[in-house]
């Protein structure tokens, strides 16, 4: 009899996003992630803190082990482990990873080689003469928005302008619930964390915000804003940052006015919070102090 209903390899985005889907669903998942954290290609502190919220909804992890063997035994999936156990469920989910897929597509007939990471492209994404790659075959960055981002840069190279492709700020988001998201760099010499429950707004809408584990970080150079990550309402708080980090706006220049009530008051204080950081004022020993602090 089968442990699971499902078993998913992979810990990354798509990974966690369809064991918390089958989950919700009344299904039982376990996810084995050979990482010590799910999303590792992500903060260290954005994956615990998603962990945390997919044991919330009884998703089973099995993290920093590898998957050594996987057979079937009558219906029934098992896959073994490195650390000497198995999982055993009804259906099995592959989610580590994927490839361009460069092959069979007549590439050598326009004299373009690929190799496994893709079709190699130059600042402006072309792949040779008259010929440009967007998307995932290029390998840079797997993402729809990317390669939808990728078009506008290959058609305004055809129209003649000088626009090379840039991917300093690009929002990488995980759709769980809550959403994992983050922007530009994952660490930084200054940062400043602000934890939704301490967001006094959140309040106007649910208590139970409470109880979440949801934050947002800023990441900065002591001049500007260089990263983000955030667990939450994530997908759309890292519109500011995105947009801060990629025409450069100093910290001095960012606006702290937000909208009241929203979530994404939660810049605000962290905002605040940072440029504190970074003129080595001591830390607020309570969230409503850094909404008072004048850096």
């Amino acid at each position: 009899m089968s442990d699971f209903d499902a078993i998913v390899l992979g810990g990354g985005p798509a990974g966690v996003e369809l064991a918390q889907v089958v989950q919700r669903l009344g299904g039982e998942v376990v996810l084995v992630e050979h990482a010590d954290r799910v999303i590792p290609r992500e903060p260290a502190a954005l994956g615990q803190a998603l962990a945390e919220a997919l044991k919330r909804d009884g998703i089973e992890l099995r993290l920093g082990v590898l998957a050594t063997e996987a057979l079937r035994d009558g219906e029934d999936y098992v896959v073994r482990l490195s650390d000497g156990t198995e999982v055993r469920g009804e259906r099995l989910l592959i989610a580590t990873g994927r490839r361009p897929r460069v092959e069979g597509i007549g590439l050598e007939t326009v004299g373009v080689e690929a190799d496994p990471h893709g079709v190699r492209v130059d600042e402006y994404l072309r792949a040779g003469e008259r010929l440009w790659a967007i998307g995932d075959v290029n390998g840079i960055w797997p993402l729809t928005h990317v390669g939808e981002y990728e078009g506008d840069v290959v058609v305004a190279n055809i129209a003649g302008e000088d626009h090379p492709a840039n991917y300093e700020a690009v929002p990488r988001v995980t759709y769980t619930d809550p959403q994992a998201a983050a922007v530009g760099a994952t660490e930084a010499r200054y940062s400043a964390t602000t934890q939704l429950s301490d967001v006094p707004k959140t309040a106007t809408y649910t208590h139970a915000y409470a109880k979440l584990n949801g934050f947002l970080t800023l990441l900065s150079d002591g001049s500007r804003l260089t990263g983000a990550y955030a667990l939450g309402e994530a997908g759309e708080w890292l519109q500011q940052a995105t947009l801060a980090i990629r025409v450069r706006v100093p910290l001095e220049v960012l606006g702290d006015i937000q909208p009241f009530p929203s979530f994404s008051g939660i810049f605000d204080s962290t905002l605040k919070a940072l440029r504190m950081h970074v003129a080595s004022m001591p830390p607020p020993a309570r969230p409503m102090q850094v909404q008072m602090a004048r850096p």
